[in-house]
């Protein structure tokens, strides 16, 4: 019966070192053994400087409740489209109004005199009160392809 204990003891001794000494290997061996995933490069988009003679307006409207004026002058047909954030704080939550690429080809200009501060549903609108400014974010792209944005905080 000791003669059997002792082996059962040996043999388990000798999975634990074993064990210890095969985890410590594959822990310290070289990563060169390991494949390497290149890597992608993510692209980079070039934002031109906006052109000094585009000049941008947001003013609250003076014939609509709740909603803001939009305008961009000096265009000069030398750009394609615009696309706009605006975001504002109400009772303490961030709100926004956003668009996709606008059309202004051979335009010079560019206003939207509807922007409501508010949110609708099923012909119903809400509108955001306590708006003390708009923040607002401007994407330009031009006949070329290239673009360039304009920020800026508006107080009313």
């Amino acid at each position: 019966m000791k003669q059997s204990m002792i082996i059962t003891l040996v043999l388990i001794g000798g999975l634990l070192v074993g064990g210890t000494v095969f985890a410590l290997y594959k822990a310290l061996a070289p990563a060169a053994n390991i494949a390497q995933v290149p890597q992608e490069e993510t692209p980079t988009e070039v934002v031109e400087a906006l052109d000094p003679t585009i000049s941008v307006g947001v003013i609250r409207s003076k014939v609509k409740d709740n909603t803001v004026v939009l305008s961009v002058i000096g265009l000069g047909g030398k750009v394609r489209s615009i696309a706009y954030e605006l975001s504002y704080t109400s009772q303490g939550i961030v709100q926004g109004v956003t668009t996709k690429p606008v059309d202004v080809t051979g335009k010079d200009t560019f206003v939207r005199d509807d922007i409501y501060l508010g949110t609708c549903s099923k012909n119903v609108c809400r509108p955001h009160t306590g708006v003390k400014s708009v923040s607002v974010v401007l994407e330009f792209t031009n006949v070329s392809g290239g673009k360039s944005q304009f920020s800026k905080e508006y107080d009313f």
